[in-house]
Formats: C-alpha cells, sequence, structure tokens
C-alpha cells in the first residue's frame, strides 16, 4: 500500500509541475524534526515515531507542595511521602490520596515498605526515621546524625538501610531500631540506593557521581565514575544492569532546618563512626507541626551546628540514564537537555521509565533501548516515580505536589501539529504523502493549513478537510506558509496507530533574480611599487624610486570582473557577461556561466583603445519555461581601456651650474592621466622628474629633470613616463660631458 502510495505521489508531483520550475519537497521524518512541532495527547521516539500517549490520570487529595517519595506495599497500596509540611498520604485502590501520617518535620524524604507491612519514613531536615506498622501506630523508629534521608530500602534480614547526607554515610538499621554504620563514603550526599536479590547494596553518590557497590561483606568498589557530578536515582532491570540518572546543575539553596527544639529524651550511645565520635538522638520533644520554612530560608543543621546546604539547580550541561553492567561497562542510554534526572521504575516487561526536572517531562525506554516522552508535566519538577506491581505508574511533582497515574493504555485521539514551513516567496502546493502502521481499530488522518503571515492568526485559512490517503492534493490555498497537523486515533485502547513520516510538496512563485554586486577593476599597484607622493621641493629628485610596474603587458591589460547574485527560488542562474564600445550598439560575449558568485580576468589588450560598456545579465531560465522566467541586468559604464603607451616628445638639453644638466620635455596620452615620469643615469638607481605644474594628474604634462653633477664622459638617461592603466612610455637621451 505504501508503494502505491508513493507512485502516485510521484505521478502528482510530475504531472502538477511540468509546466513549472523546481518542485521542492519538506519532509518531515525524525524526533529532531517533530520536537519542533506541538502535540496533544501524543508521543514521540527516538526514531521518528508519533503515537498515541498512555491514559493519565490525576490523583486528588494532596495538599502539599512537594511529593518527593513513593512506595508500595504488598497490598499494593500506594504511600506517598510530601512535603511542605512532611505528610505521607495513602492511595488505596487508584482513589483519592487521603492523609495517613502527619509528622513534624519538613519533608518526608523517602519511603520504605517491609514485609510485615511496616511503613518507614525518612525525614529531613533533621534526619528522623518513623515507623507506621499496619495497624496505623506511629512510633520514632530512628533518628540519625544527618541532615538528609534520601532513600531507604529493607534488606532481607529486615534491616533497613539508609542513605544519608551531608556526611555521605550508609546505615543499617536493625528491626529494633539500632542504627550502624554500614559504610562512611568520602562522598556529601548518597543520594539513592538499590538492593538485588543478592544482598548487593548499591548507591549514587554526590558530588563526585559515583556507584558504589557494597557486598553483604561490607566490601565496597566503585562500579562507575560518571563524569556529571551527582548519580541522582539509580534502578536495576531483571539482567542485574544498574540504570544511574544524573541530576548535574549549577547550585542553588535547598531546604534546612528551623532552629532546634529542646529534646524530650537525649542518650548518648555508642559510637558506630571510624572516628569513635558520638551524637545526641535528635528527637523531637512532641510531634506538633514543625514550623515551616522557605526553600532558600532553609538550612541544614545537625547537633545544632549550621552544615552546607544540599544543592541543585538549573543544568549546565545534558544529563543522561547511563547503563552499567556487573563489570563496570557504561553507555548512554538516554540523553536529556537541560533537565535533571529525578526518578527511574521498571515495569515487569523490563521497560525503564524517567521522569526529570527542570524540563519536567516522562520518558520511557523500552528494552529495545527506543526511547519516547510519554508526558508533558505542567508542574515545574516531576519528582520521583514508581511501577506498581500492576504496570500502573505513579510519579510524584513539585511546584506543585501532584500525584499522577500513568495506565497501561492508549487514550482514544491525540494530535501533532508541525512547525510552520517557510517558502520564502508565495507558494502553490503539490501533494501530502506519509507512512504509517494503522492497527485494526486504528487511524490517522491529516490537515493542512496555510497564511502569509509566519504565525499563525485569523488571516490564515481553516484547516483543510481531513487527508485520508497518502499522496493527495494539498487544499490549502496558495500562500507562504504553511503547516500540518496529524490526528490519531484509536477504538481500542490497547492498540495505537503510529505517524512514521509527512512529506509536503510546493511550487514558489518564480521571482527575479538579484544582482548583489558587480565591479570591473584594473589591477592596482602593489603597495611596494605605489608611486611616491610628489614633492614640488627640487631635493625629492635625489631619492631613489623603483619603477612603478614590473607586471607583463598581457597581465596589465587584464581587468577584473567579479559578481555575486542570488535566486529567492533557488534557481539555476545563467549568467552572462558583455561588452560593446561606447559608441556601439552590438554587445559581444565576455563570459557566460552559471555561478552565482565568481570571478572573471577579461584580457583587454587585443582591444582598441577607447570606453567601453560592460553588462551582467543574471536569467532563471534554465529552470523556468521562457514565459515565467525573469532576468535582469547591471551595466557598468565607462571602463576604459588604454594599452598604449604614453608618448614623451619635446625632450631639451641644456648644461646647467656646477656640471649639472637640466632635461625638460612633455608627456601625452590619449585616454589615461600622467601619473610618473622617472628617469636613470646608465643604468643606476630611478629618480623622480619634476613635474612643472606640481602634480601629475592630466593626459598631458610638462616635466624636469636636473641630474646630479656629471664628470666628464659620455652617458645615458633613461625616461619612463606612466600612465593610470600602467602602460609604460619610454624615451631615451645621450649626454656627453667634455
Amino acid at each position: 500500500m505504501q508503494l502505491c502510495c508513493a507512485v502516485a505521489f510521484l505521478f502528482v508531483i510530475l504531472s502538477s509541475f511540468a509546466y513549472g520550475t523546481t518542485t521542492n519537497t519538506w519532509t518531515q521524518s525524525t524526533e529532531s524534526d517533530f520536537s519542533k512541532g506541538t502535540s496533544q495527547n501524543v508521543s514521540i521516539n527516538n526514531k521518528g515515531e508519533i503515537r498515541l500517549s498512555p491514559e493519565i490520570e490525576a490523583i486528588t487529595g494532596i495538599r502539599s507542595a512537594f511529593v518527593w517519595s513513593l512506595a508500595e506495599d504488598l497490598q499494593n497500596r500506594i504511600y506517598v511521602g510530601t512535603g511542605d509540611p512532611g505528610t505521607v498520604y495513602l492511595i488505596k485502590d487508584g482513589s483519592e490520596a487521603v492523609e495517613f501520617f502527619k509528622s513534624p518535620e519538613l519533608y518526608i524524604q523517602s519511603l520504605a515498605v517491609d514485609k510485615h507491612g511496616n511503613l518507614y519514613a525518612g525525614t529531613a531536615p533533621r534526619g528522623i526515621i518513623y515507623k507506621i506498622n499496619n495497624k496505623g501506630e506511629t512510633t520514632i523508629f530512628c533518628s540519625l546524625p544527618a541532615s538528609y534521608i534520601w532513600d531507604m530500602s529493607v534488606d532481607n534480614n529486615s534491616n533497613l538501610v539508609a542513605a544519608t547526607g551531608n556526611d555521605g554515610i550508609l546505615f543499617k538499621i536493625s528491626p529494633d531500631g539500632t542504627p550502624a554504620v554500614l559504610f562512611d563514603s568520602p562522598e556529601t550526599n548518597l543520594m539513592d540506593i538499590h538492593l538485588d536479590r543478592y544482598g548487593n547494596i548499591y548507591i549514587g553518590t554526590e558530588p563526585n557521581g559515583l556507584v558504589y557497590k557494597i557486598a553483604p561483606s561490607g566490601q565496597a568498589q566503585v562500579l562507575y565514575d560518571a563524569s556529571e557530578g551527582e548519580i541522582h536515582c539509580l534502578a536495576m532491570d531483571s539482567m542485574d544492569n544498574i540504570y544511574a540518572g544524573t541530576a548535574l546543575g549549577a547550585p542553588v539553596q535547598v531546604p534546612v532546618a528551623p532552629p532546634p527544639q529542646p529534646p524530650l529524651q537525649t542518650g548518648i550511645i555508642t559510637s558506630v563512626f571510624k572516628e569513635e565520635k558520638s551524637w545526641e538522638l535528635n528527637l523531637p520533644e512532641e510531634l506538633p507541626m514543625a514550623q515551616t520554612s522557605s526553600l532558600q530560608q532553609q538550612r541544614a543543621a545537625v547537633k545544632g551546628a549550621e552544615v552546607s546546604p544540599r544543592t541543585t539547580g538549573l543544568p549546565t550541561a545534558p544529563n543522561y540514564v547511563y547503563k552499567i553492567t556487573q563489570e563496570g561497562l557504561a553507555q548512554k542510554l538516554l540523553e536529556i537537555s537541560q533537565a535533571f534526572i529525578f526518578g527511574m521504575s521498571f515495569d515487569s516487561q523490563n521497560n525503564l521509565y524517567v521522569v526529570t526536572g527542570n524540563m519536567p517531562g516522562v520518558y520511557k525506554v523500552s528494552v529495545d533501548e527506543t526511547s519516547s516522552n510519554l508526558a508533558k508535566v505542567e508542574e515545574m519538577q516531576a519528582l520521583c516515580c514508581l511501577n506498581t506491581n500492576t504496570n500502573e505508574l505513579y510519579f510524584g511533582t513539585g511546584n506543585l505536589g501532584r500525584v499522577y497515574k500513568i495506565l497501561p493504555s492508549f487514550k482514544k485521539e491525540g494530535a501533532f501539529i508541525s512547525n510552520v514551513l517557510d517558502t520564502t516567496a508565495p507558494s502553490n502546493w503539490g501533494s501530502i504523502s506519509w507512512t504509517d502502521m494503522q492497527p485494526e481499530d486504528t487511524g490517522i488522518t491529516l490537515a493542512t493549513r496555510s497564511g502569509n503571515c509566519e504565525k499563525p492568526d485569523s488571516t490564515w485559512s481553516g484547516w483543510s478537510a481531513p487527508y485520508t490517503e497518502s499522496g493527495g492534493r494539498i487544499a490549502s490555498p496558495p500562500a507562504r506558509f504553511i503547516q500540518y497537523k496529524a490526528t490519531l486515533q484509536t477504538m481500542n485502547s490497547n492498540s495505537t496507530p503510529v505517524l512514521n513520516m509527512v512529506s509536503l510538496s510546493y511550487l514558489p512563485k518564480n521571482q527575479p533574480p538579484r544582482i548583489i554586486s558587480f565591479t570591473v577593476e584594473k589591477e592596482s599597484f602593489p603597495a611596494s611599487q605605489k608611486p611616491p607622493e610628489t614633492k614640488t621641493d627640487s631635493k625629492a629628485e635625489s631619492k631613489p624610486q623603483a619603477a612603478v610596474s614590473q607586471k607583463p603587458h598581457h597581465q596589465i591589460a587584464q581587468k577584473n570582473i567579479q559578481w555575486e547574485v542570488e535566486d529567492q527560488n533557488n534557481d539555476t542562474l545563467q549568467v552572462t557577461i558583455c561588452y560593446k564600445g561606447i559608441e556601439e550598439r552590438a554587445w559581444k560575449v565576455i563570459d557566460k556561466n552559471t555561478q552565482k558568485k565568481g570571478s572573471y580576468a577579461w584580457d583587454t589588450l587585443r582591444l582598441p583603445d577607447g570606453k567601453y560598456q560592460v553588462r551582467l545579465t543574471a536569467s532563471d531560465d534554465p529552470d523556468n519555461p521562457p514565459e515565467t522566467a525573469f532576468s535582469v541586468e547591471n551595466t557598468i559604464q565607462p571602463i576604459m581601456v588604454d594599452n598604449s603607451r604614453p608618448d614623451i616628445k619635446s625632450l631639451n638639453t641644456a648644461a646647467g651650474t656646477r656640471g649639472r644638466y637640466v632635461i625638460s620635455g612633455t608627456v601625452e596620452d590619449k585616454y589615461s592621466n600622467i601619473v610618473k615620469v622617472q628617469y636613470t643615469i646608465d643604468g643606476q638607481e630611478w629618480i623622480s622628474a619634476y613635474p612643472v605644474d606640481g602634480i601629475f594628474d592630466s593626459l598631458e604634462e610638462s616635466f624636469q629633470i636636473t641630474t646630479k653633477p656629471l664628470t666628464a664622459g659620455d652617458y645615458t638617461l633613461i625616461i619612463n613616463a606612466f600612465d593610470s592603466d600602467e602602460n609604460i612610455g619610454v624615451e631615451k637621451v645621450m649626454i656627453e660631458v667634455k
């Protein structure tokens, strides 16, 4: 079917434009092409495919600024950790979120559920972990000397493993709430942890962007060192490959602790630090709501001392998802510009889901490593995501704090609107063609609209009737700009049509070529041979001067013709350069070519002296029939051709005083001004002659030469006279001194 459409498309083009200029084709078929347009309920993958987006539902009931964490228990209930204030919400059966636990902390930064159904909530900025059992009873499980409990997970022995900051310590907390340092890293923040089925622990860090692997024995090794400074999130597929998402960005301040409250109880416990330090438990006096403060005003505190704030900000470079093998081999799986990668989660088919902030979005990386943007997020940040046991994807946002659920089914209808094509001139439209895949109960239609201003407005035509078959003639009226819209539909929520390529043909109305520049220049004097400034002081004659030009005469007779032309239709142009004498009628061709920018050395040696006109004609007739072709021309006049030497005459030699001789004479030229007279005695240095009227600047000039004192003997004096076209006249004077 696609082959037939392509043949029909070609036939329409050939039959429609056999009479006209070159037909242009605008084709979009890549992710980069389609990303220039706008979409609604459709997603675009890195193969250049447009598909319907999955169904997305907003979960109501969240009343916090940020959703930091998500967790699922064995009953498929979803827990949501939020702030500010630090509250845990419960989503049951996909219904409205209800408040489950309201803490006195600012942020519920992390959540974990054990096999007994107990929920653990890690907080910031005071490092307290709460435990809510399956009866809904809340206790303080543990208080750690950390500002941030970034992530938590439960191991096979029901120990809670907590990744913290700002001291970069990994804690293992026994079921009775006793903490121990499992790994004291040199990093500032341990951002995320993941436990595999063998009991290995993987950690993503900041500020050096490391992925640690810690064996059950406690031995730590660096699995991968990323060039980005922060590994913000981790995930693992069924083949035990680790996926690391980066969040490199310029620093700004984030939340910190309010002034410390007097503790209800304090106690010194045996140190678990390598330095044998001890700490006071940060237990709150009671469980009322903590005083809130803004992101910019708070700073984390440990033991009443100020600590450096956790930082993140605008991305300064692209961020990546790395796929890392157990041997530490890494490949860049996904690149996202101007965005942080904040969360990742796998479904049961090994499809990876990624959420981003700053340029918020939800991405899917399929098993075949095809990536697509599943959803656009209205909020500023998508902060976390969780794929459930039933393959429903939940993700949480910040500014505002909301939770969305992405279902494993497609929307019934979506649309993609292309960017605007500028054809640069009013154009006639040809056909519209596309390639697609339309499973049963799905369909794709396209439509176009056109106008003469770059931004579509009320002056544009309305959308055309839908084109249902590829290769049809575009129905929109002739114009300079055009845009297409693709509508995708499905009656089967488990299936989507796919649009791969869209192509529009058009024929711009022919416009005249334009001559940008056209010059005819004679050869200029080389810098070292420019005539010296003329001086009336007779002392000037004693200074030696080089001859003005040493070039052969056939080079002097060449004139450099330069041109640049353009055509808005990008037609091939026939450039013709002609000349004729000022009193002649017939033009003679110097050169014909199709160069839009070029030069030509015009040899005028065989032309009679005189004034000539030079004309350039640019025509688009190679690509247009005579009735629509245009030509433009430009004539330069007059151009002087002078290949005759100046005539030196009326020479007179007279003896002066003190052995000097005075030679006077006249130089004439029919067409070019005299610019210099020089002489040499017996082939010695060249010396400038004196212009009688003070300057050489006319067709006839008188000159005078006063030699240096000459002793007895015979002398040969050679005189050269130069005109402005570099022709040289020569005469000789013999002097006998007795």
